[in-house]
């Protein structure tokens, strides 16, 4: 796994992480409910029936928590900001969400610009009924071809699809299309790598060993979770302009001296600890890595309890690909 640095290495904190309890972010953050439709279950945990097996991680309950803390922790990397391509957001008339998850960012997009019309689209109908009047919901599969016009688009949001996506450049080709000219697009990831910059990161440990295991059974299942160093190419040549990218470190837990840094870890840490861990996990292990669903808990019960020691000073990144399709093709 990835031990270099970006950018200044972090500091780890010497005191205590008296005032940031996990426990308390439970009661803070609800849930959206889903609508009743037909799902699959396995290894006690709820998927998707439409398009099955297109996307590895569940959509139940405890997912869509995960996904709505997760939601907090890119704000909190953005200073506050739903994307950062939103200072260039000159008065958007229609958004697109592609993989838009429980909702939560096309909601507060609606809310944010309330003369713009938000449409999310997803595989799971696992979508707030209580939404502002400009936005709406639609299940369809990305991969496929789009059905809205081309050229109407202000702006296209993407977001936590690495995995789930096997041709970038396609979906790209059809964003691309679909954006008016001058239009934006954002593609963004919470990467799952691990970095560490004090020696914390011992291969021996329960941590270095999922993640390894983790790359070994996805990549060897045609599936790529951390595609986003690839991004800035992907739009490029699909024709787009004004690629820039940026990467926000997102450390794993409150172990940071940096109180900012301490708060992004105790919400990232969260959603780690209570979905990430066995949501990515279960699936790809017991279906596709010949891991049995004990032998998985074990390993994934090794990685929480490292996580909690404190002892390791992990991090990872929430990272940003933004782009503009040219005003004349």
């Amino acid at each position: 796994m990835e031990h270099h640095q970006h950018g200044q290495p972090i500091e780890p904190d010497s005191q205590s992480d008296e005032g940031y309890d996990t426990a308390t972010i439970e009661s803070d953050m609800t849930s959206l409910k889903s609508s009743v439709m037909n799902y699959e279950y396995e290894n006690g945990r709820r998927y998707h029936g439409y398009q099955a097996g297109k996307y590895m991680l569940p959509n139940d309950d405890k997912e869509q928590e995960r996904l709505d803390v997760l939601h907090h922790v890119f704000r909190l990397t953005l200073g506050g900001g739903l994307c950062l391509s939103q200072p260039d957001l000159k008065d958007p008339q229609k958004i697109l969400d592609i993989g838009t998850g429980t909702g939560i960012w096309a909601i507060d997009m609606g809310d944010e610009y309330p003369s713009a019309e938000i449409i999310g689209t997803d595989l799971s109908p696992i979508q707030s009924t209580w939404v502002p009047p400009n936005v709406r919901f639609e299940i369809d599969d990305a991969t496929q071809e789009w059905a809205f016009p081309h050229d109407s688009f202000d702006f296209i949001h993407v977001r936590g699809l690495a995995g789930s996506i096997k041709d970038w450049p396609e979906l790209l080709r059809q964003a691309y299309m679909h954006l008016k000219p001058g239009g934006l697009i954002e593609v963004s990831e919470g990467r799952p790598h691990m970095c560490c910059d004090d020696g914390t990161y011992s291969e021996d440990s329960a941590t270095y060993k999922w993640v390894a295991e983790f790359y070994r059974i996805s990549r060897g299942a045609g599936l790529e979770f951390d595609a986003f160093p690839q991004y800035a190419g992907f739009l490029k040549d699909a024709g787009f302009i004004n690629v820039k990218t940026h990467e926000a470190p997102t450390p794993v837990g409150t172990w940071p001296k940096d109180k900012r840094l301490k708060e992004i870890g105790m919400f990232f840490e969260h959603q780690f600890l209570e979905g990430a861990v066995d949501g990515y996990s279960l699936a790809l292990f017991t279906r596709l890595g010949g891991w049995s669903e004990l032998e998985t808990q074990v390993l994934l019960a090794q990685v929480r309890s490292e996580t909690k020691s404190r002892k390791m000073h992990l991090y990872t990144h929430c990272s940003y690909a933004t782009a503009q399709k040219p005003l004349t093709s």
